[in-house]
């Protein structure tokens, strides 16, 4: 497609490049030419999870709190397009810290937005989230639903979006939000999240855990295809269909838990039978159905595989990278869960 050929010697600077999609993020943009600039608190994450990836993008230490770093990096490295995926991203953590959560997700934000402002970049997008929807009367979910998400963790990318909307359209920024859905993929460094907690299992020889009833029900989008709705939306940004407006990058149907786990069995060539405990609480808001008509008709972007074909990738890839895996998630903290602490 000819929007390629944007990123040939494109300066790109990724906010949270560390991180499970970031990471990916970058190598697909030096796969197109671009010059790739991180800047990130933690400059390890998930960086050990793809090997060689750390030497070929340049790394700054910063705060994304400081607006002036920003700024400066910005114009040190003739930034074009800015992809802002820092955050504090767990439901969990902005329930016990919210008041954390909205520093980092909203004035963090809020802070990117402002130093390319300062900057003059051109374009950015801004990771949003499924769950700034919350409960919803009516599916699946368009981007003109209403934001009725209730944890600090939605409510706090809620403000992110709202904030996008204004300086795009108030402040003539190129600046779009992606509402992405469940991304799943090789090298995710959270190994409780439900796909790698599985396929960890299956791979000891253990039936995977679902704490749930099994019928909670979400789409699932495997990380290459998230990758490509990011880009898909940078390329697209100056146009007025897209620039200050909300997309959501998901994939459809959403599939149940049991099914999904299901389907890693199924994939994986294992004989096993998900062990399901029912003791976790299933709500209404555990249902979760995004519209991705936006994104197929403005965007041009639907998703390029399967559930079924995006799974078989991801177990291949831990097939082929257990070791290290393990020893790069350990090293940085996260948990290896055992069977019984494994989430649905």
């Amino acid at each position: 497609m000819s929007e390629r050929n944007f990123w040939t010697n494109q300066s790109v600077l990724v906010t949270g490049l560390t991180g499970f999609i970031g990471c990916w993020l970058a190598e697909r943009l030096l796969a197109l030419g671009a010059r790739v600039v991180g800047y990130d608190l933690d400059l390890a994450h998930a960086l050990g999870l793809h090997p060689g990836l750390a030497e070929r993008v340049t790394l700054i230490r910063g705060d994304i709190l400081d607006t002036s770093a920003l700024a400066a990096a910005f114009r040190e490295h003739k930034i074009g397009v800015c992809f802002h995926l820092a955050g504090q991203s767990m439901i969990e953590t902005g329930l016990a810290s919210p008041a954390k959560t909205f520093e980092i997700n909203v004035r963090g934000t809020w802070s990117v937005l402002e130093a390319a402002k300062a900057a003059g970049v051109e374009r950015i997008i801004v990771s949003s989230s499924n769950t700034v929807y919350g409960p919803q009367a009516r599916y699946p979910f368009s981007e003109d639903a209403a934001l009725n998400g209730e944890h600090p963790y939605a409510a706090s990318k809620a403000c992110c979006d709202i904030l996008t909307r204004s300086y795009a359209k108030t402040l003539n920024l190129h600046a779009v939000a992606c509402r992405q859905t469940n991304t799943f993929g090789g090298a995710d460094p959270h190994a409780t999240h439900i796909v790698p907690a599985s396929i960890l299992a299956l791979l000891a020889g253990e039936p995977p855990l679902i704490k749930s009833d099994g019928t909670p029900s979400k789409s699932y989008l495997y990380v290459e295809d998230t990758v490509e709705g990011y880009l898909r939306l940078a390329e697209m940004a100056s146009d007025p269909r897209v620039s200050g407006q909300a997309f959501n990058i998901t994939a459809e149907p959403p599939v149940s838990v049991l099914e999904l786990v299901r389907t890693i069995i199924t994939v994986s060539g294992s004989g096993a039978q998900p062990h399901v405990l029912g003791t976790a609480e299933t709500t209404r808001k555990e249902h979760e159905h995004l519209s991705p008509a936006a994104a197929r008709s403005v965007l041009g972007w639907s998703p390029r595989h399967s559930l079924a074909e995006g799974l078989t990738k991801t177990i291949g890839w831990y097939r082929l990278n257990l070791g290290l895996y393990h020893s790069v998630v350990k090293q940085y903290g996260h948990h290896i869960p055992s069977p019984a602490s494994r989430p649905a």
